[in-house]
């Protein structure tokens, strides 16, 4: 027996005959309901990316109760010079599935194969939560004075419940809000958010995931489907990316009526990255009264030059607010500390809210001139402020409740 991260692995062979037998069983993971289409996501990137198969699996019939649901197919394979036949069982129910995969090239194993997959049971978890593919409601009055932009290129944003929904044509996108990435997502980043947040809505015909590692801060990975969409029985081809970072996945869902259409709008993964500029909000007069803060944590170690020798190490960390009395009255406190030294500084003064701009005049006439939008996020909004003369100096802030 071999174990992994994801996989736990059962062999035997013999060797006189040259016959083996070799069974890999999968982590579960979250899934929609639809045993069939999980059945075919895992048969695209569980079997084909391990041994080679030149047709469709032969499937038994489905066994699908209740509770859990399991499809069974089989096809005959080859690697390395290798030959014999591959079974992909999957299990689905309760939002969850798992995968075991069979290699053998002997009939003699067929007993202890099925005494193997007879011996595991399933129990009802105590409680599950799934989705069930409805259409996502537009979120609720958010008491701020824009939902939707129009962009000057055509397309056009929209604030809904779990993502910000962005059209231009016959083309949407869906830039859901951020997710707390956990150690079973890390496991299989693409996959697990595609079936978490995406699959659900589409019965999928060809499954395509890929895996881009870039030279870039963070790798890519992606995933797309020729599908038929469940809301409006219209056929079209998805392309799934998850951006992790600081903890979070961003997850971009584009929806085209078919690949060459999305091959030309999109042909390099920094189209694709760029489309979250279209989280982009217009902030009303009044929006803005309240408290606004972000903070920020740094350490530095130094090394002496001569030496390599550690020569020390400073810490920094700051607090920005912004308070917004009313429509035209603010006021600033910043605050840090690094390593012991304290230091504070206010400000009060006028503000203007004007076309995506946002001026302040202090207490001593120093006028700043920021590009200011609001990015929506679940449940609220990130305001952004854009110094124009000094680009270095974007603050983006949280709201206090």
């Amino acid at each position: 027996m071999q174990s992994g991260d994801v996989s736990v692995q059962f062999s035997t062979e013999d060797s006189a005959v040259g016959s083996f037998c070799l069974i890999t069983l999968y982590r579960s993971f979250p899934s929609v309901k639809d045993s069939k289409g999980n059945f075919n996501a895992a048969w695209q990137t569980i079997v084909k990316e391990s041994v080679t198969v030149a047709t469709a699996p032969e499937m038994q019939p489905s066994n699908n109760p209740s509770d859990w649901a399991i499809e069974m197919g089989s096809a005959p394979f080859e690697k390395s010079g290798a030959k014999g036949v591959v079974v992909l069982v999957t299990v689905t129910g309760y939002g969850r599935m798992m995968n075991a995969m069979i290699l053998t090239n002997a009939r003699a194993y067929e007993s202890q194969i099925t005494k193997f997959l007879e011996s595991f049971s399933f129990k009802q978890p105590v409680s599950s939560t799934v989705n069930d593919g409805a259409p996502n409601p537009i979120s609720p009055a958010s008491g701020y004075s824009f939902t939707t932009t129009d962009f000057d290129d055509g397309w056009h944003a929209a604030i809904k419940s779990d993502w910000v929904e962005v059209t231009k044509g016959d083309t949407k996108v869906l830039l859901h809000y951020c997710v707390t990435m956990t150690d079973e997502m890390r496991q299989d980043l693409s996959n697990s958010y595609w079936n978490q947040i995406a699959a659900n809505k589409y019965r999928i015909k060809n499954l395509y995931p890929t895996n881009y590692s870039v030279l870039k801060d963070f790798p890519y990975y992606f995933v797309q489907a020729d599908a038929t969409e469940k809301a409006t029985g219209k056929d079209v081809f998805v392309s799934f990316q998850v951006i992790p970072k600081n903890g979070t996945a961003y997850c971009y869902e584009i929806v085209t009526p078919t690949k060459n259409s999305f091959s030309q709008q999109f042909p390099t993964m920094d189209k694709m990255e760029n489309l979250s500029g279209y989280n982009r909000f217009q902030i009303g007069k009044n929006d803005l009264i309240g408290t606004w803060q972000a903070g920020a944590g740094a350490f530095t170690q130094y090394y002496f030059v001569s030496s390599g020798n550690y020569a020390g190490m400073n810490i920094t960390v700051s607090n920005l607010k912004y308070i917004f009395v009313n429509g035209t009255s603010y006021k600033t406190e910043v605050k840090a500390v690094t390593n012991n030294v304290y230091a504070s500084e206010k400000e009060i003064g006028k503000y203007a809210i004007g076309n995506w701009d946002l001026n302040t005049t202090d207490q001593n006439g120093k006028l700043s001139n920021f590009s200011a939008w609001f990015e929506a996020t679940k449940g609220g909004r990130i305001l952004h402020m854009l110094n124009k003369k000094f680009s270095s100096e974007h603050y983006q802030l949280g709201k206090d409740k």
